[in-house]
């Protein structure tokens, strides 16, 4: 029911529109996820909901979003079992993980009360 994003950079701008004085501007850059088609999220039977990257040449898998509009933080965990890919490489990997990024998360939704509540 949300969207899901890794934070490559957080912004400050000095913007002017017209003829209005400058005023501060903060916007975060995203890496979008799109939730995992092949996966059924379903809590009877113990299925986080599962997202991964969108590929990079697609034109809506990075975009600029204002901080005030994020919810909360995510508690997204790797899927394992699937592996790692570099498919997806972006500039929002470290150098130590050799540009791979895992092929897909689970999304966790028991990190708190909070937020599973807003799951069920």
């Amino acid at each position: 029911p949300y969207s899901y994003a890794r934070v490559i950079g957080i912004f400050h701008a000095d913007v002017k529109y017209a003829k209005k004085p400058y005023h501060q501007m903060d916007f975060l850059w995203v890496h979008w996820f799109a939730v995992d088609e092949d996966h059924q999220f379903d809590l009877s039977k113990k299925r986080l909901p599962r997202v991964g990257f969108m590929d990079v040449s697609d034109e809506c898998a990075f975009g600029f979003i204002d901080p005030a509009n994020v919810i909360r933080a995510a508690h997204l965990i790797p899927a394992f079992n699937l592996g790692r890919t570099k498919n997806v490489e972006g500039l929002s990997r470290q150098e130590p993980d050799k540009n791979e990024n895992w092929w897909r998360y689970y999304v966790g939704i028991f990190s708190d009360r909070d937020m599973f509540a807003r799951f069920v």
